[in-house]
């Protein structure tokens, strides 16, 4: 095949500059999404937020944040975070902590603060020679082809 020929086969499956790329159509499509927009401020109002005065968190809606935080911990860590490791209870959320002088005061009550960043580099190994290479092998493959 000539290369012109090629070329020309090819530019036939890029856009135009400005062409839209993708279709939404069904439940994404934009007369669906504005119809579900429509129907949700129908029916809800809105609520407003004035400045300074912090919105009043339902309990059960807190309570389920609770649950969903405790769940997710548990699947990505293989371990509850709400049973208490020393005899098994459950344990109750009491407080976050979050202003670092507070962790820092905490945690040298406990004699568990140290401040030095963790070591980057791996463990040394006095096993390994220091100028060692790997030992590389070659075994053939079986042609398929």
């Amino acid at each position: 095949m000539p290369g012109a020929k090629w070329l020309e086969m090819l530019l036939q499956h890029v856009p135009d500059r400005g062409a839209h790329l993708v279709r939404y159509y069904g439940w994404y499509s934009n007369r669906a999404r504005g119809a579900r927009k429509a129907e949700v401020a129908d029916t809800e109002p809105v609520a407003s937020v004035i400045e300074g005065v912090p919105e009043q968190v339902d309990p059960e809606v807190s309570r389920a944040a609770r649950a969903a935080w405790a769940r997710l911990i548990k699947k990505v860590y293989e371990a509850d975070p709400l049973i208490c490791p020393h005899c098994g209870g459950e344990m109750r959320f009491l407080a976050v902590i979050e202003e670092p002088e507070v962790i820092e005061h905490i945690l040298r009550h406990l004699r568990l603060w140290d401040p030095r960043p963790p070591s980057q580099a791996p463990p040394e190994d006095d096993d390994w020679p220091i100028n060692g290479q790997i030992p590389l092998t070659y075994e053939p493959l079986p042609a398929i082809a």
